[in-house]
């Protein structure tokens, strides 16, 4: 069983090689970035569900995103450009016609292959995806959901429920969706000016013990840390620390 991994640091701009086969198991990053795909094939299973990625695809991640990728065999290696993204509010997975220009850019300045990859980049359409796709999209969303309805309503046996979820995402269905509720929270903390006892009740959390507890274990610190930081920056730096 994949175990999710917490000391992933900022990824380093530039291209990455992995065998076809190749499984990293559910971890989680404390820094954004693009995974531009160059070669080969893989699916990433996120709290953007599932995402599978061929050349020419895009995944972005924000800050405190967890996931894990499988390859997807055959012979031809998976061969990935990394670079630095500072823009949580978008993620997920697009599409970009010329990823090896973004690779003879990097090479020179990743800030400016970044800036480029904003520019062009337009969302993916994928269809037919595995049942865990929709079950984890539910699980995201701020609307309440009973497993067992869920199951019943998509024609999922219940003990073949939490067994599926974890094969492709690592994790229970109870843990992915406390953590993605964690992280929707973290983020409102530090882009809305509500309460934080406003932010736990529209997140669904008991209290504000509760939200704190939750938030600090997904990020490191608490939301009262987190609301300071963003408290001391000067109003005219402060969309750079939002985004960074």
């Amino acid at each position: 069983m994949p175990v999710q991994q917490d000391h992933y640091g900022p990824p380093r701009p530039g291209v990455d090689k992995f065998p076809a086969n190749a499984v990293i198991p559910r971890h989680r990053h404390h820094h954004g970035y693009a995974s531009v795909v160059l070669a080969g094939s893989f699916t990433e299973a996120s709290f953007w569900g599932l995402m599978p990625a061929q050349p020419g695809d895009v995944l972005l991640h924000g800050r405190f995103d967890c996931h894990s990728d499988y390859g997807q065999g055959g012979t031809c290696k998976v061969q990935i450009l990394r670079l630095p993204w500072r823009n949580d509010r978008v993620e997920g997975h697009f599409r970009i016609s010329d990823p090896d220009e973004l690779v003879r850019i990097a090479e020179a300045d990743p800030q400016d292959a970044m800036q480029i990859l904003a520019q062009r980049i337009r969302p993916a359409q994928v269809t037919n995806l595995h049942w865990t796709h929709a079950l984890a999209m539910a699980l995201r969303s701020e609307d309440p959901l009973s497993l067992q309805e869920w199951a019943a309503r998509m024609g999922v046996r219940p003990e073949a429920l939490s067994r599926g979820f974890r094969r492709y995402f690592g994790t229970s269905p109870k843990l992915y969706r406390l953590e993605a509720r964690s992280r929707r929270a973290w983020q409102k903390v530090v882009q809305s000016p509500q309460t934080l006892t406003e932010i736990a009740h529209e997140c669904g959390f008991a209290d504000l013990a509760h939200l704190s507890r939750s938030v600090r274990a997904l990020t490191g610190a608490s939301p009262s840390a987190w609301r300071a930081s963003v408290r001391s920056v000067q109003p005219d730096a402060r969309s750079a620390v939002l985004s960074a």
